[in-house]
């Protein structure tokens, strides 16, 4: 794991003194600054370069004929004598002890690579597989409350006059998991009283023994697995202090199963992946009777296009009157916990003034105005379709804690405090969160154009004309990431003047940090990765005296699809860094005077986001040749998912394997795909019928839902895919940290499984839209919904 300069110096003076009695205090020293995410990144590391080391070192391929056999503790080393005695010298730093900290520094001294980390068992390895391949859960966070040790000990199990010897799997002070050899079944009512025996012989003075009451059993080949957890009596809470002490010592010796936190960090990994990239515009929305306020929402790049269309001419955010009070109340009295609302809309420019129109299908039913909407809309620029998913919000989800147990360190417990004053306070308004999705499809809009426009009564549209706010108080949170950063990087435009091996081009910074920096040149060059160039800010060179000067920097990144390079300082020492270090500084105290950058609030934002999402969405993977397809769990049920639950329970994976075909099937655009996938439920079965964009025309679309609506309801499936970013693995730097000390291959393992997601892509529901879009009555549209509603098991609405 890579560390700051300033970290990975703290590490190294602290490593040797770890078995030092005043290691606390000498560590409060160096540390006292740092925050308890940093202290926590650096205990661990320090214990993990204590902890004694089994490899043998072999400097034969790189020292051929001056390598010697020098055997310690058992452990046959090949070196030079230059090796050999560094390896003494550094025995007598770490007690006689070989450590991980020996082996790497004899490793690093003498310039070999370790070994990539490999499992301690196939068990491990396996359980790490295992857990890699369970189902992406959006917002699951798997906390332990103590650290579980996998320790095999003999045990004898007691239930009534029935005696059954087994072995433990793993241990903890509150729990046990017990491996019985044989099938067995115990009454989960009935206390177990379990005897260590060999722990016994060994703790004389120690009652080692203790009554647990039976969680979960389960057989897995022959044999049954247990699941207990300690009772509250003297005896056990006695018991449990004892393992307390047992697993703290010997946790360096025998593995700790981190399997909770790999499952977390994948968990955000895979978030990341997805709600960096979505185009979804997250709304937080605040009530009072009829009066509503958007506080907050979302933006990132790739939702930005549905912001912008509701910024005026004056940059003024309209949503507060797309989402009235009127419209808010109407979709509150839907029954199902996501509500649903379709939103049709257009803009008029009048004399430089942007005007909004927007209506739902049931106000334009109500008056009688479907027609005239639909089909003059239809035929703005402006026009667009959006649906709402709206649901209350648990504020509770804004805070998380870090999977990983506090018995860990003092740092965790730090970590987990609970969300500030400042941002509650910020929260406490917010009473609803919503998406909007734009869902207009523009090859549909001939459907819409057929509509009949008597233009005598345009005048009748005004009553859907939008109130135009003359200012607004809904604040844009830019929530997405910009991969992976050791230090703050800001968005900043500026001119650059490129040279590179002779060949001058202009350029403009697309954002910037003290150590590097991305700019998207004019006129692109075969520039290679590594290639070092020089960079002048001509614009920037009277905000420092005597002017900044060219600076050398290395090309890190290309793009040449858009033209943007990532590039690294090669001198961080220099007036450049100065100058972009000020500016960044600098926009913090703004948005601090602002009120806009309140610690802690885009996290707890985030968090809400993850915690509240409705959205159905998957993942393509590539581990290899072949791409397979996952379906993840959103943190909130709605009718799409009930209708996957479904799929699955007939069918097995027959859906993903639909959706893999359609990817497969045109694979250059598999980041880009807007398709609409027709489904038809009857009985028993979910039939995935046809993807409507392959029909030759609008026409044959509408003749094959008005056919397929008599076998039965119908779902059309809005299709939207995305490139997956490479996410940002410092937001898991404690996880990793933990994996790091107790399961190192596992935490390569999951990076090397997360660089297989290739492709994120969005599930919607549009069949209201679908049948409004393609002239089915408010009668049939208003029966397939309850149709829909019988088929899952939902709440009818």
């Amino acid at each position: 794991m890579e560390y700051s300069a300033h970290i990975k110096q703290i590490i190294e003076q602290l490593t040797p003194l770890r078995q030092d009695p005043a290691f606390e205090e000498t560590f409060v020293q160096h540390t006292q600054d740092l925050s308890n995410a940093d202290r926590f990144q650096i205990k661990m590391e320090v214990n993990r370069r204590n902890k004694p080391c089994q490899r043998p070192i072999d400097l034969r391929q790189r020292y051929k004929s001056e390598c010697q056999l020098f055997e310690h503790n058992n452990i046959a080393h090949y070196m030079p004598e230059k090796a050999i005695d560094a390896y003494k010298s550094l025995l007598e730093l770490y007690a006689g002890t070989y450590t991980f900290a020996i082996y790497e520094h004899i490793l690093a001294r003498f310039k070999v690579k370790p070994k990539s980390e490999q499992f301690e068992s196939k068990t491990q390895q396996s359980e790490v597989e295992r857990t890699l391949q369970m189902p992406v859960e959006f917002g699951q966070r798997l906390i332990r409350n103590e650290e579980r040790m996998n320790y095999t000990t003999q045990v004898k199990l007691k239930s009534g006059k029935r005696v059954v010897d087994a072995i433990t799997r793993d241990i903890s002070p509150s729990g046990l998991r017990i491996k019985i050899k044989s099938i067995q079944h115990f009454d989960s009512d009935i206390p177990l009283l379990v005897s260590f025996s060999h722990w016994q012989q060994q703790f004389v003075d120690q009652i080692c023994e203790a009554k647990y009451k039976i969680c979960w059993q389960k057989t897995e080949k022959e044999t049954t697995i247990l699941g207990l957890a300690t009772l509250d009596d003297d005896v056990s809470q006695s018991f449990g202090k004892f393992v307390e002490k047992y697993v703290r010592s010997y946790k360096r010796k025998y593995r700790l199963d981190a399997c909770n936190t790999l499952q977390s960090a994948r968990n955000i990994l895979f978030e990341q992946c997805y709600f960096y990239t979505h185009s979804a515009l997250p709304l937080f929305i605040a009530q009072k009777g009829m009066e509503v306020h958007i506080p907050y929402v979302c933006k990132q790049q790739s939702n930005a296009h549905v912001l912008d269309y509701w910024q005026d001419e004056n940059g003024i955010c309209q949503l507060r009157e797309l989402l009235s009070g009127r419209r808010l109340s109407h979709l509150l009295n839907q029954l199902t916990p996501v509500k649903n609302e379709y939103l049709f809309c257009f803009t008029h420019v009048q004399h430089g003034k942007k005007h909004y129109f927007s209506a739902t299908y049931d106000e334009l039913e109500r008056f009688e105005l479907t027609d005239l909407f639909l089909g003059f809309g239809a035929q703005k620029p402006g026009w667009r379709v959006f649906k709402v998913q709206l649901q209350e919000i648990d504020l509770n989800n804004a805070w998380r804690a870090v999977s990983i147990p506090e018995s860990a360190g003092e740092e965790i417990k730090k970590h987990n405090q609970p969300i500030g004053a400042s941002v509650q306070q910020r929260l406490s308004q917010i009473s609803h969160f919503a998406l909007l999705l734009d869902v207009t499809n523009s090859v549909a809009k001939n459907s819409y154009l057929n509509h009949e426009v008597e233009v005598k009564h345009l005048d009748r549209l005004m009553s859907f004309k939008q109130e135009k706010l003359e200012a607004t108080q809904t604040q844009a949170i830019r929530y997405e990431i910009l991969g992976k950063r050791k230090e703050l990087r800001m968005r900043y435009d500026t001119l650059v003047k490129l040279e590179c091996a002779g060949a001058h081009c202009v350029a403009k910074t697309v954002n910037v940090s003290p150590s590097g920096l991305q700019i998207r040149v004019d006129k692109w060059f075969d520039f290679e990765k590594g290639s070092k160039v020089k960079l002048s800010f001509p614009l920037l060179e009277g905000s420092v005296k005597g002017g900044i000067g060219a600076q050398a920097y290395q090309v890190m990144a290309t793009n040449p699809q858009y033209k943007v390079l990532g590039l690294r300082i090669i001198s961080p020492v220099g007036k450049v860094s100065g100058v972009f270090s000020r500016l960044i500084h600098n926009q913090h105290l703004d948005n601090k005077k602002a009120g806009q950058d309140i610690e802690g609030l885009e996290l707890a934002l985030r968090n809400l986001i993850v915690m509240s999402t409705s959205q159905c969405c998957g993942f393509l993977l590539k581990p290899s040749k072949d791409l397979y397809c996952i379906l993840a769990q959103s943190a909130t049920a709605n009718r799409l998912s009930a209708l996957i639950d479904k799929a699955h329970q007939f069918h097995q994976n027959a859906f993903e394997a639909f959706l893999l075909e359609r990817f497969k099937l045109d694979e250059k655009a598999q980041n880009q795909l807007h398709a609409e996938l027709l489904l038809v439920c009857n009985e028993h079965q979910v039939e995935p019928v046809a993807w409507l964009e392959q029909e030759v025309s609008e026409p044959e679309r509408q003749k094959r839902l008005q056919q397929e609506y008599k076998r039965g309801c119908i779902w059309v499936i809005r299709l939207e895919s995305h490139a997956a970013i490479q996410p940002d693995y410092k937001s898991i730097e404690l996880e990793l940290t933990y994996l790091n000390s107790f399961q190192p291959a596992a935490a390569q393992q999951l990076e090397r499984y997360i660089e297989t997601v290739q492709t994120c892509f969005t599930l919607t529901d549009v069949t209201r839209e679908a049948m409004i879009r393609y002239n089915f009555d408010s009668a049939t549209i208003a029966k397939n919904h309850q149709q829909q509603n019988e088929f899952v098991f939902d709440v009818l609405d």
